[in-house]
């Protein structure tokens, strides 16, 4: 039984590169929205623009730190990560 990059190589008449790259490439982009929605919706809860943002109100006193904890670890991973799919779709679009 073919897969189904096997069927659309053979019926769209498409070079498995080029649906891996795009396929890749789309998945890519949505991952980052996905990062990025994520990452609002816990800036907003507290009222920031990033895990930066919020070390500050921690450090402030305005949070304390059992209330955000996680959220915090949390933020750093999505930016992190968010930052790693950026730079490698900036160097593709580059290439």
């Amino acid at each position: 039984m073919p897969t189904l990059l096997e069927k659309v190589e053979t019926e769209l008449k498409l070079p498995r590169e080029q649906v891996i790259e795009e396929g890749v490439h789309r998945y890519l982009e949505g991952e980052l929205r996905n990062l990025s929605v994520e990452l609002s919706k816990l800036c907003f809860k507290y009222g920031v623009n990033s895990f930066n943002g919020l070390m500050e109100k921690l450090e402030r006193g305005k949070v304390s730190e059992l209330e955000c904890f996680d959220d915090l670890t949390r933020l750093e991973y999505l930016e992190i990560e968010r930052e790693k799919v950026q730079r490698i779709l900036e160097e593709e679009d580059k290439g």
